[in-house]
């Protein structure tokens, strides 16, 4: 109940702050400026909505799915309208404080100008956001070399796919086919892989079938399944042959690595002593995680290498500032701390709205060379 009453709360502030940006010198009609607040107000309550009707939903599937889709959209176009007017009336009152040769904004004609602008850079934002989700994930590369490693290995890390009833089979087959045609020899799967529950995903989870890789599929649980009732979904992931890593680990068969996971830290209780439990100095170590902040537990030497995804790299801008401060710092990319190294993925999916905008997806190919 808490949770509600304080999303409730942000909603409702940044419908007010987005409405008066919009209205408060463009001097529209009461019912435009009405219609305005309601609008922003509606778009921000759609996540919640959408959140209810997943749990207790018994609409039609293909009901359901639009609806979700379309309100997941309105809800992204509210959240970067919202930061674009913040955004612009902080630069723009400023530069009008400071003498700057700019328009007065208090001016009407001005306002509505800027009004209109706003508006059509946050329909451009999101039309190539929409685009930006929908392509097929880059692929970034690192490589390490260890004396531990026996074999040459390439390990590739998927995260945050959160497949659920609005993305088609269709999707998630094409994307499977995709990390297929990459060859790796390990993939990594560092939670949000789902996010709905199994009974609502059978068909996607049948694409998922299609992953190979030689050496194995390790995964690790997210955030997102735990709130889909998280048994259920590692009982899924191993019904497909894939290893579940849950505060465990196993050697990758003779390749000198060892690969331990632990569950998401916000949901679980994290024990990377028992993942680590039957590693060896001999071996080098992998840690999953889906959260990057357990790099706070990993500088004492334990883990060579960890894995993690969550953060999407922010996927909305600027929602980015706001990642890394709630991830330690930990946004995207390769992080050194003293002697360990942790590899964040920003996600090959997209989490909610539809959009991705300067945050590209992305999985991380690792290639581990004998020293």
């Amino acid at each position: 109940m808490g949770f509600w009453i304080v999303y409730l709360l942000i909603g409702t502030l940044c419908s007010a702050i987005g409405g008066y940006a919009l209205t408060a010198n463009a001097d529209y009609p009461f019912g435009v400026s009405a219609g305005i607040y309601g609008a922003l107000f509606a778009a921000w309550l759609a996540m919640p909505a959408i959140w209810y009707w997943q749990h207790r939903s018994t609409l039609p599937s293909r009901t359901y799915n639009f609806f979700a889709y379309a309100g997941y959209l309105l809800f992204g176009f509210a959240f970067l309208l919202t930061s674009l007017l913040i955004l612009r009336d902080m630069a723009w009152y400023a530069a009008y404080i400071f003498g700057f040769n700019v328009p007065s904004p208090f001016a009407v004609e001005a306002a509505r100008a800027a009004n209109a602008i706003t508006l059509a850079i946050t329909v451009l934002g999101c039309l190539y956001g929409i685009y930006a989700a929908q392509k097929l994930p880059r692929v970034l590369h690192y490589e390490y070399r260890d004396a531990r490693i026996k074999q040459p290995l390439k390990l590739l890390i998927i995260s945050d796919l959160h497949i659920n009833r609005t993305v088609s089979p269709q999707r998630v087959a094409k994307l499977a086919e995709f990390f297929n045609s990459l060859k790796p020899d390990i993939m990594l799967l560092p939670g949000d892989i789902a996010d709905d529950y199994v009974e609502a995903t059978r068909t996607q989870i049948k694409a998922l079938q299609k992953l190979s890789a030689p050496l194995g599929i390790y995964y690790t649980i997210g955030n997102h399944e735990a709130y889909h009732f998280a048994p259920a979904w590692e009982a899924a992931f191993a019904a497909l042959g894939w290893r579940v890593l849950h505060n465990s680990g196993v050697a990758a068969e003779d390749s000198g690595v060892y690969i331990g996971g632990v569950p998401d830290l916000t949901v679980f209780g994290a024990n990377v002593g028992q993942a680590l439990r039957a590693a060896t100095p001999e071996q080098y170590r992998i840690l999953l995680s889906h959260t990057p902040t357990i790099m706070a537990q990993m500088q004492d030497g334990r883990v060579d290498l960890t894995v993690a995804g969550h953060t999407h790299g922010g996927q909305i801008f600027p929602f980015n500032f706001l990642t890394k401060l709630g991830n330690s710092g930990f946004v995207a990319g390769e992080y050194r701390l003293n002697n360990a190294v942790l590899l964040v993925s920003r996600g090959a999916g997209y989490w909610g709205p539809p959009l991705r905008l300067f945050a590209p997806s992305d999985v991380i190919m690792v290639e581990l060379w004998p020293n």
